[in-house]
């Protein structure tokens, strides 16, 4: 089923590609071949793809550089869903993992002037934020 999902991820509808998404994040298949999938969702035309795609890397917990590199360029993405959903997914990721916070911080540094910092203080409070 998760290879089939997958593959739905380069679908033509996004509205498919978005569940697909979804249903990654669900079901909790974090291995390769998925977290490289959702990542490269991550720059999807469709932003309610790569907003699904951000919030499923939040779930699958998969904190390796790359996402996280990923995430952090979403914080500055021209939909506020998505940045939202990169931000919380951060959060998530990036509990008890400074190299996640130093990112998040860095990021902020270099757009402070960026109408999109909210986006980066979103990300440092749910690093920060004790969890529910």
């Amino acid at each position: 089923m998760v290879e089939a999902l997958v593959q739905r991820l380069d679908d033509e509808d996004s509205l498919v590609r978005g569940r697909a998404a979804e249903a990654l994040g669900k079901f909790g298949a974090r291995d390769e071949r998925v977290v490289e999938a959702l990542v490269q969702r991550l720059d999807d035309e469709d932003s309610s793809v790569r907003w699904s795609a951000a919030e499923a890397l939040g779930k699958l917990g998969a904190r390796d550089e790359r996402v996280v590199e990923a995430l952090v360029q979403r914080l500055d993405d021209e939909d506020s869903l998505v940045r939202w959903s990169a931000a919380e997914a951060l959060g998530k990721l990036g509990k008890n993992q400074p190299d996640v916070l130093l990112a998040v911080e860095q990021w902020i540094e270099q757009h402070q002037d960026s109408e999109y910092v909210g986006s980066g203080i979103d990300a440092l409070w749910y690093l920060v934020a004790d969890a529910q």
